[in-house]
């Protein structure tokens, strides 16, 4: 949640605050018969600089979380508690049905948050959007209006695609309605790249293909199917940029497709683990928890 919102509000400048814990990162490192692969300085912050990034950039948190007074005071009994766990000490009698309350308290607002990451719209007219409309070759079913503001994807699939894709926008809960999507704080492009005539990609291929443009993108998602990808890039990036990143993908997925699995890569899953910090498998409700899936995260 921490990363997420803070990319959407500041695109590749979202960890000038976060400054790298040297201590942590070089003991984890220097672990070479035991390696992880994390790298960026979110994954070595502790839970105070975590809570400071909230407290700091309050608005981006305020739909998910309790009124920030009462946050605090919670996240502060929480850290307590934790803080006895670690160190052995005796818990006290009412840190359980802390706990369990607690979960229940942000519980909802998480499921804010996972279902709004997939709650993307298109721009209409697809015109209107100098990043959507530049890509409008590679959307196999365009959008037309079929009457005055009413709008359907009409007409015949493009049989010659190696690969189509659709562009869509979602806008964060905490972000202001904008005149236009290009360059605007709060607001995330959603492209779904998927492989035709019944080619899937080589995710393992793919991903070591882009490895240079992870850093600019928010997350890329990896279907079940492995005949699909989704990016989600922050468009206070600019029209120019995000382009000139998605040609790029693009052109790295033209060349890693198939007619068939590769039989020796991994699952979708576990080749997300390999790439936590900007990959997500398909369990992951950040690819597929929308509005409409009701459920609870802690079950407390």
């Amino acid at each position: 949640m921490v990363y997420v919102e803070l990319r959407a509000l500041r695109g590749d400048d979202w960890s000038n605050n976060v400054s790298l814990s040297s201590t942590s990162f070089e003991a984890d490192k220097n672990l070479t018969h035991m390696p992880t692969p994390e790298m960026n300085a979110l994954s070595y912050a502790p839970l105070s600089k975590l809570g400071e990034l909230v407290r700091k950039n309050w608005t981006c948190y305020a739909p998910y979380l309790p009124p920030q007074d009462l946050w605090e005071a919670k996240l502060k009994e929480i850290s307590q508690i934790r803080h006895r766990i670690a160190h052995f000490r005796s818990g006290h009698t009412d840190d359980h049905a802390r706990i369990l309350q607690f979960l229940r308290d942000i519980d909802k607002g998480f499921w804010t948050f996972c279902t709004s990451y997939n709650n993307a719209q298109p721009v209409l007219p697809q015109s209107d959007d100098l990043v959507t409309s530049h890509f409008l070759n590679l959307d196999p079913l365009p959008w037309m209006e079929i009457e005055p503001r009413k709008w359907a994807r009409v007409g015949l699939v493009d049989q010659s695609l190696i690969v189509g894709m659709t562009v869509n926008v979602q806008r964060r809960p905490w972000a202001k309605s904008a005149d236009r999507v290009d360059g605007s704080v709060g607001f995330l492009y959603d492209f779904r790249l998927s492989a035709r005539g019944q080619r899937m990609f080589d995710y393992p291929r793919l991903l070591e293909a882009t490895r240079n443009l992870h850093s600019h993108l928010v997350h890329i998602c990896l279907d079940a199917s492995e005949d699909a990808v989704r990016l989600t890039i922050p468009a206070i990036l600019g029209s120019s940029k995000v382009i000139e990143i998605v040609e790029r993908v693009v052109e790295a997925s033209e060349y890693n497709i198939s007619s068939h699995r590769n039989p020796i890569a991994p699952t979708p899953d576990l080749l997300a683990d390999e790439w936590p910090e900007y990959v997500l498998g398909p369990t992951s409700p950040l690819t597929f928890l929308d509005p409409e899936m009701k459920c609870s995260f802690f079950g407390a």
